[in-house]
């Protein structure tokens, strides 16, 4: 009986794959494909002609979380190849195990024998998504919702999460299916969300964020340095105000001193001019940022004297600044992990 023919389209997928490995190994070290079918191929890697490992390659077009759940994937090390993986993808791919290689770049492979370990970084946003109809994770609406998400325990309804938000129960709902799509939240059709991976949903929400591109931001200078102005507006009234980035996360870890405060303010001008704060394009040590949404003024906490972002915020806002910024964001993630019970919340409220 005849073997079935190839697709080309596979053939291109496994020799793209075996091209971009090429380019991150050494010069001694080669590959060259000893079998190929229907869904993919081996790949043999070899060191001064000598082979010393063959891995399995599975290629395919398109990948989501939620065809992976379809993907069989065999006991013995294999890499999945895409034309592109998201991170969510690619985040479960490595919890089963798999090596992966996208076409925009993205890239992990591992072998223990022989030992190699190779990375890359390539798109991070779909550059060729598909037409869909469904709800985009993006904006302030979706935005907001997730952040409530991340930090609610379950049991809660998507009328539950409506009322609180004000937010259609239809788009709600249609959020919430796409969310259990990318295996962010699980649910049943048209029952309440059982359970939300946290930390997967603000790293998602960090990739269609960022603290000082979302928000309208401003750069000032506070002459008596920041940690006296923090002081100084706790007894006055700048209306609606709270503190991210490393002045909030500084009582939970410490990465580094804390050195620029990040204020959220509805009125940047009235709390400016109550610090007197100088404006300033270089040498800030005060950022003032205007909501991107609301929401970043729910569950303030209060450490010492002045109103905080939630921990969830400012994790956000952490893995999203600049300088050591990400660092902080993902020491306060791995205290989190530690003390869920201090910082989510048991209710919507």
């Amino acid at each position: 009986m005849a073997r079935p023919a190839i697709p080309e389209a596979t053939r291109q997928r496994l020799d793209a794959t075996v091209e971009q490995l090429r380019a991150l190994l050494p010069a001694a070290w080669t590959l060259r494909v000893p079998a190929r079918n229907e869904r993919g191929g081996d790949i043999e890697f070899s060191v001064n002609d000598e082979a010393v490992a063959v891995i399995e390659v599975k290629t395919t077009k398109r990948l989501d979380p939620r065809s992976l759940d379809r993907l069989t994937l065999p006991d013995r090390p294999v890499i999945v190849y895409a034309d592109w993986l998201s991170p969510r993808t690619q985040a479960l791919l490595r919890e089963r195990g798999a090596s992966y290689v996208d076409s925009t770049g993205n890239i992990d492979v591992s072998l223990s024998k022989p030992p190699i370990v190779l990375r890359a970084d390539g798109a991070q946003r779909d550059p060729n998504p598909p037409p869909t109809t469904g709800p985009t994770l993006r904006g302030p609406r979706a935005w907001g919702l997730m952040r409530t998400l991340a930090e609610v325990r379950p049991p809660y309804t998507a009328s539950d999460l409506s009322a609180r938000l004000d937010v259609d129960n239809g788009y709600v709902s249609r959020v919430l299916q796409a969310l259990v799509d990318e295996r962010l939240i699980e649910r049943a059709p048209r029952r309440p969300v059982t359970s939300v991976m946290w930390e997967a949903l603000l790293r998602q929400l960090a990739a269609t964020y960022s603290l000082f591109d979302s928000n309208e931001t401003s750069t000032w200078v506070a002459s008596s340095g920041p940690e006296r102005l923090l002081n100084d507006l706790a007894g006055k009234s700048p209306r609606r105000w709270a503190v991210s980035g490393s002045f909030a996360a500084r009582g939970l870890v410490s990465v580094t001193a804390a050195e620029t405060a990040v204020i959220y303010t509805d009125d940047p001008e009235r709390l400016a001019k109550l610090g007197r704060l100088l404006p300033t394009r270089t040498g800030a040590n005060v950022v003032l940022a205007q909501p991107f949404d609301p929401i970043v003024f729910d569950r303030l906490r209060i450490d010492g004297d002045y109103p905080q972002v939630s921990v969830a915020q400012t994790a956000i806002d952490l893995l999203t600044g600049n300088a050591r910024m990400p660092s902080e964001g993902v020491a306060l993630i791995n205290w989190m992990t530690e003390n869920e019970s201090r910082w989510r919340a048991s209710g919507l409220g």
